[in-house]
Parts: structure tokens; C-alpha cells; sequence
């Protein structure tokens, strides 16, 4: 796998909630979602650029959420070139699983300032909780096969 995430300092930590053996650090959880991203977890506007050789694109959101139920922490959101853009923190140092869509372009990224995000908040658009939804039956498929 070429690219990290930012934070893979913190690739070794624990997820809060028992769970499949198989996805127990934050590293387990980055190799599933590598596998299970796709152009319809992605957010509706990039999905029509989605393309599986940059998997993290359009995904922060949804994988931000999912980080933070595994894993606890909070949630951050920043405003990136015209947009916003969602990652977490953890232990008082920042995570973002979908930075590779970003460092594929060159595009820089500042996590300061940031804003703490309440998860309700995240999750309350219909769309993001379909996205959401559709990403964890995808995780559970692929350690079922």
C-alpha cells in the first residue's frame, strides 16, 4: 500500500468497542477501508470523479464518523479549497484517514484552526447517514467473505 494517512503515528491504537479481530487498530480498520471505498460512499459531488486509484476521495465525512464511533476522540472539521473537509483527533493529536486525496494533487492541507464537530451534526444529512450505513455493510461484507 503506497500511501499512509496522516496520523499513522496513532496506526497502532485500540478501537474503544470490541469488535471483528480482524479490525482492531486504526491500521486494521485504513487496509479495510482501502477495500471497501467506493464511488457510492463517496460524497454525491465527487462521485462522478471517483476513481478506484484514489479511493479516499469524497470519503472524509462518513470515515470520520466511523473513526470516531471505533475510536472515540472528537471529530474536526476544516475549510479546504472551497470546501470543508472532516478528519478526527485522537488522544490530542489529529487523524485523517482520507488525506491521500489531497497529497495526490498536492494540495496543501492546514488542520489549524479547526472546529470540533458534534457526531449528531455529522450525521443528521439523509445522504451522509446513507453513505455512512452503506460504508459499514460494506466492511461487514468484506470480513464475511
Amino acid at each position: 500500500m503506497g500511501q499512509k494517512y496522516y496520523g499513522e503515528h496513532l496506526g497502532g491504537t485500540a478501537r474503544k468497542k470490541a469488535g471483528d479481530p480482524r479490525l482492531v487498530t486504526i491500521d486494521d480498520l485504513y487496509r479495510v477501508l482501502r477495500c471497501c471505498w467506493c464511488r457510492e460512499t463517496a460524497y454525491p459531488s465527487c462521485q462522478r470523479d471517483w476513481q478506484p486509484n484514489d479511493p479516499t476521495y469524497g470519503q472524509c465525512a462518513i470515515t470520520a464518523m466511523l473513526v470516531y464511533d471505533m475510536f472515540g476522540g472528537t471529530i474536526r472539521r476544516i475549510r479546504t479549497g472551497g470546501g470543508t473537509h472532516y478528519f478526527n483527533e485522537i488522544g490530542g493529536e489529529y487523524l485523517d484517514l482520507t488525506r491521500e486525496q489531497f497529497d495526490l494533487y498536492h494540495i496543501p492541507v492546514d488542520y489549524e484552526p479547526n472546529e470540533i464537530m458534534d457526531r449528531k451534526y455529522c450525521g443528521k444529512n439523509p445522504d451522509t447517514r446513507r453513505r455512512y450505513q452503506l460504508l459499514v455493510q460494506r466492511i461487514a461484507d468484506y470480513l464475511q467473505a
